[in-house]
Parts: C-alpha cells; sequence; structure tokens
C-alpha cells in the first residue's frame, strides 16, 4: 500500500515537472527582412531572413546575429551577441530591431496557429540556398510572408466547410478562422466558392477584410460575387462610405 501511495505521488510530480518544462518554440527575424546568420546556444544555422528553433528548452539561451552583407566579400556586421530568455510551453515571434535589441512581439500557446513565412522572397536560415539579390528584394514584395495562414490549416479549413451543408454554420467556422489568422485575397476568394447566398458570402469578403495581408490584391474578391450591388457594397465598406 505504501509503495503504491509512493508511486503515485512521484506519477504526480513527474507530470506537474512535465507539464511546467514544456519546450517552446522561437521565430527570429530583422526588423527590416535583412538576410542574416544566427547561432542560438550551439546551434548554428547557415544564411537566410528568418530562423526557426523549436523544442527549446525554457530559461537562458545564447544568441548571436550576424547580418550578411550584399557583397559576399566583405565580413557580415555582427548586431546581436548576448542572452534571451526563453519562456515554456509558447511560440515566441521575434525581431533584432533597428537599435540591435532582441524583441519578442508576439507570444502564443505553443503550436497555436502558428505562423510560417510565405513567399517567393522568403528564405529560412540553414536551408543552404542562395540568398535572393539585393535587386530582387527591392522589386519583389509579399506582404503575406510572416502572417499567413500555415497551408495544411487552410486545407483543413476548407474540407471542414466542404463537410457541412449548412451555410449559416459554416459562416461561424469561416469567422472564427478569420479571427485567428490572416489570409492572401486568392484565399477569401477560395473560402466564398463554398458559399452559395450573396449575402453570406458579403458578409465573409467585409469580415475578412480586416484580416488580408495583401488588401492591395483585394479586387480579387469581387469576382466572387454574381451581382454588381454587392461588389458596390463591398467597395463602399471598405472606403468607409
Amino acid at each position: 500500500m505504501r509503495n503504491s501511495f509512493l508511486a503515485g505521488i512521484s506519477f504526480i510530480v513527474l507530470l506537474t515537472a512535465a507539464v511546467f518544462s514544456q519546450n517552446s518554440y522561437l521565430q527570429l527575424s530583422l526588423h527590416d527582412d535583412g538576410i542574416f546568420t544566427v547561432t542560438l546556444d550551439n546551434s548554428s544555422l547557415s544564411s537566410g531572413n528568418y530562423a526557426e528553433f523549436d523544442n527549446l528548452p525554457a530559461g537562458e539561451h545564447s544568441l548571436k546575429v550576424t547580418r550578411v552583407n550584399n557583397d559576399p566579400a566583405l565580413q557580415g556586421d555582427l548586431i546581436y551577441d548576448g542572452k534571451i530568455k526563453i519562456p515554456s510551453g509558447s511560440d515566441l515571434y521575434a525581431v533584432i530591431d533597428e537599435f540591435n535589441t532582441f524583441v519578442i512581439y508576439k507570444k502564443k500557446k505553443y503550436g497555436l496557429n502558428r505562423m510560417i513565412p510565405w513567399g517567393e522572397i522568403v528564405l529560412r536560415c540553414g536551408d543552404g540556398k542562395t540568398p535572393y539579390s539585393d535587386k530582387e528584394q527591392n522589386t519583389t514584395t509579399d506582404e503575406c510572408r510572416y502572417k499567413v495562414i500555415k497551408n495544411d490549416d487552410f486545407k483543413d479549413l476548407k474540407s471542414s466547410v466542404n463537410s457541412r451543408n449548412f451555410e449559416s454554420y459554416n459562416l461561424t467556422i469561416v469567422k472564427t478562422a478569420i479571427d485567428g489568422n490572416f489570409f492572401t485575397s486568392e484565399q477569401i476568394v477560395e473560402l466564398l466558392r463554398y458559399f452559395t447566398f450573396e449575402d453570406t458570402k458579403l458578409d465573409i469578403a467585409k469580415y475578412s477584410y480586416k484580416k488580408v495581408c495583401d488588401t492591395k490584391n483585394f479586387f480579387k474578391v469581387y469576382d466572387a460575387f454574381d451581382f454588381e450591388s454587392s461588389v458596390t457594397e463591398l467597395k463602399n465598406y471598405i472606403s468607409g462610405k
């Protein structure tokens, strides 16, 4: 009996320790999306414009960040070399700001709607690819690369909507997804294809505008409507009329 009691206590202690020692995720970039190399503790990654570190134990870590110059012959500029503190069970999104300070700008529950950079000019540190040129950086824009919902999550959302027939229920699902994520204009168009009623589509389009990361392309959403009056109402909504 005593052994069973002690075993139970040991199990609770171990379980408690596991709960309070959850690992975390860190995503790091520069404030201007510049190219850099990074070393976290003993792990060094080759150049890119964002870095990911998963399963980080909570506590203090050593971080070293070096900006990569446009001229490969020049040595990079060390912009951060110091200690950072990682809390337990969190997704952390951080930048090295214009003052070369490590700043966590978003903290979420571990693995919850994780935002993965996406787009043609995105290069993850450690992938071993050649960074895009300065010319490409200046001529290519992708406002959604640090915000948009992950592809797998978007597929799950479409599957969930497609498996149900009630528009009112699907409307709630989509709005809930919009509350927690950012979308591209084309993704909103894809979602609207699952709805039949013009009023429902208009409701979603209005609701989504605040969470569309490429608003300059929002004109693509207009093609999802059957009536010009709906397009006019949406345009007036966006312009605040």
